[in-house]
């Protein structure tokens, strides 16, 4: 039998929780400007809910915020303790990462406190950053959306046999999806089409 292309999404997938907002709050000193710091950014995430602001502006300012700066080094050792704190859910406890299938975890969230958790045969892609004199300058990539789709095409992956996601933004995902798990908290719900997917979201793309 053929091993399968598995994609996982992370945040609120394989976790309870969002981990950006909190990567940035543990990143950054704390210092007397991080109350002013963390409520701008409260704001940033208010207008993308909206719709005002778009997601790729939004890390940006928090990277403007809290990252900015920060030398690789330091950034690498941040990211690994970060990703010790990350509560993570009964599905990726429970799923065995070590399998012979080709597994993907194709995150909106960074690469660096991702990829500690993984073992090494998983390819983890997310959002990438600039880096110039070995510091953080900027956000290189968004994988966000249809660039998940983008990422995975240009690794020649045009079929998903299974995808686990919380969230509609992973459309594109699903789209080239043989069968879609949805997954809230610990539960589960399969969705074996395109059509069953949008309904599960309340849409009605065609």
């Amino acid at each position: 039998m053929d091993n399968k292309v598995v994609v996982f999404d992370f945040d609120k997938t394989l976790t309870y929780n969002d981990t950006l907002f909190g990567f940035f709050l543990t990143a950054t000193a704390k210092n007397i400007i991080y109350p002013i710091k963390v409520l701008l950014y409260i704001f940033s995430m208010i207008l993308a809910k909206l719709k005002v602001l778009s997601n790729k502006n939004m890390k940006r300012i928090g990277i403007e915020l809290f990252l900015k700066g920060i030398d690789k080094v330091k950034f690498q050792s941040l990211s690994l303790d970060y990703s010790k704190k990350i509560k993570l859910n009964k599905l990726y406890h429970n799923f065995d990462f070590t399998s012979n299938n080709e597994i993907y975890i194709v995150s909106a969230s960074f690469t660096n406190y991702l990829t500690p958790l993984f073992p090494k045969n998983i390819t983890v892609l997310g959002s990438e950053f600039i880096f110039k004199e070995e510091k953080i300058s900027g956000l290189s990539f968004n994988c966000y959306e249809s660039f998940k789709a983008n990422i995975l095409l240009k690794k020649g992956i045009t079929k998903i046999d299974i995808l686990y996601t919380d969230s509609y933004s992973d459309y594109s995902l699903a789209c080239m999806s043989e069968k879609i798990i949805i997954v809230n908290g610990d539960n589960t719900y399969e969705c074996k089409n395109i059509e069953k997917f949008n309904s599960y979201f309340g849409k009605n793309k065609k």
